[in-house]
């Protein structure tokens, strides 16, 4: 089978990270793997090209005024490469290719990964155009659910496929004096870091005597410039510390105690779910594809968002008991091994993209 996979970045997101980790398992089955990029290049690029496998940059430029030498370069790529399936991500790049896939009746997976297709005019262009897509795949229960939602009663195939995440050791715990916690996430405004700050405040207040806690913030983007207004208007100048894009995420796992994702709005965050298989004690927003992976009190915590005292009070529980950080560690780990792995996410994906194509024999067939 060939596949033919089309992102609309090539950064080092969390969908494009899980892309470059699933390929080798994608070859390793037998399937051939090409790879869309609707920017210029970067991560994704990089790597497919270090790997020996075939990434084409379509150069889509930031004011989109080349849109239609992209969709004639796609169609290009498609007609010369003939892919039996294209999964693609993001909404333009979904757009782009349904149209274009359907001149060469070539079918189209969509993968619903986030917010990114349930806002502005979106639920519209996905009801106008759910017929020329052939499956979605969502990341999550409630990425499926709102969909559904946005289709009303034109009832699409959606089938879930969760991310997978490689399996972690976790190191020897070594004596510290400082509390670390941490969070990996772009600087976006629906992270949520405003509210961490604020709770993160209140706690330093609450513990001042009793421990020293330091907050390690890897991610980069345009919030940069105002959060560190707000560290400094909230006095957390010694506490946080934003360390920008880091290479090896893993690595700032293992430094935590704690693993916090504040968000106002998620699919399925990767960061949360590696976190998990690294060991790490959790506390995140009930939102989106969340409260799939935390049972909340049995392998993490749930709060509400935009809620900072609540967060605060979340906080304080994790810090002051190490037994019971440990205890929700282990069974956040186990959950990921059974449920989140990259060679389950490999079969459920082979499974729909298999359908998918005898689906389209036996169109032809007729």
């Amino acid at each position: 089978m060939s596949v033919l996979i089309f992102l609309s970045s090539s950064g080092k997101g969390g969908r494009e990270l899980n892309t470059i980790r699933l390929i080798p398992y994608l070859l390793s089955r037998g399937l051939s793997v090409r790879v869309v990029v609707l920017d210029g290049g970067g991560y994704v690029a990089n790597r497919c090209y270090c790997t020996g496998v075939d990434c084409y940059t379509l150069g889509l430029w930031p004011g989109k005024l080349n849109f239609l030498a992209v969709c004639l370069r796609f169609f290009l790529i498609l007609r010369k490469t003939r892919p039996d399936v294209v999964q693609v991500y993001g909404f333009l790049a979904s757009i782009i290719c349904r149209f274009t896939a359907r001149l060469l009746r070539i079918k189209v997976v969509v993968g619903i990964v986030g917010a990114g297709h349930f806002i502005g005019i979106r639920p519209l262009m996905e009801r106008i155009t759910k017929r020329l897509v052939s499956c979605y795949t969502a990341n999550s229960l409630a990425g499926k659910s709102r969909m559904l939602e946005i289709q009303k009663n034109r009832s699409p195939r959606i089938e879930v496929i969760y991310n997978g995440i490689p399996k972690y050791s976790v190191p020897a715990a070594e004596p510290k004096k400082i509390f670390v916690v941490g969070t990996v996430a772009n600087l976006r405004p629906e992270k949520g870091y405003d509210v961490m700050l604020e709770a993160l405040a209140k706690v330093k207040t609450e513990l001042r005597d009793v421990v020293t806690i330091k907050y390690l913030i890897a991610g980069e983007g345009k919030l940069r410039e105002e959060l560190t207004k707000k560290i400094n208007s909230l006095g957390l100048n010694e506490q946080v510390e934003l360390l920008g894009m880091v290479n090896n995420v893993v690595k700032v796992l293992y430094e935590l105690d704690l693993f916090v994702l504040p968000s106002y709005t998620e699919g399925m965050p990767n960061a949360l779910l590696e976190a998990m298989s690294a060991g790490k004690c959790v506390i995140a927003s009930r939102v989106g594809g969340i409260p799939e992976i935390i049972e909340d009190g049995h392998n993490g915590l749930l709060v509400e968002p935009g809620d900072p005292e609540k967060l605060c009070r979340a906080l304080i529980i994790a810090i002051l008991d190490s037994q019971w950080r440990k205890n929700m560690a282990v069974q956040g780990q186990k959950i990921i091994h059974e449920k989140f792995s990259l060679s389950r996410q490999v079969e459920d994906s082979i499974r729909v993209w298999t359908s998918v194509c005898q689906d389209n024999s036996r169109e032809v067939s007729r």
